[in-house]
């Protein structure tokens, strides 16, 4: 239970500098008091299911997102995911290669095509 709170409070502070906003304003938005967004950042406390997908919704993340380990993401999105595909990737399988991920999109892109040409 340990590893997913940290996860949870280094992407929640990750998520809150991408996104410019003060802690306070992201209390405003998920109703609660700024104090409760600090506590959340340093792990003293953790949110609910129904704040976790408030804050997801306010930081621009999918909830699941604060939950996956994302210290190799830099590189792989070089591959070619975005941020969506990636987190869909990193849920099925935490330590998927890069190799699997390029083959992965390469089968989407192939899929994609195939529709598009169908139609």
């Amino acid at each position: 239970m340990q590893y997913t709170d940290d996860l949870f409070k280094i992407n929640l502070s990750r998520a809150i500098k991408e996104s410019g906003l003060s802690n306070a304003e992201i209390a405003r938005r998920v109703n609660v008091g700024r104090s409760t967004i600090t506590q959340w950042v340093k792990g003293v406390s953790s949110p609910t299911q129904s704040k976790i997908i408030k804050i997801a919704r306010t930081l621009n993340q999918e909830p699941s997102w604060f939950f996956i380990e994302h210290s190799k993401d830099e590189e792989i999105t070089k591959s070619g995911l975005n941020q969506k595909q990636l987190t869909i990737a990193r849920t099925i399988d935490p330590d998927i290669s890069e190799d699997h991920l390029k083959q992965i999109l390469t089968y989407i892109h192939f899929i994609q095509e195939h529709e598009a040409n169908a139609n």
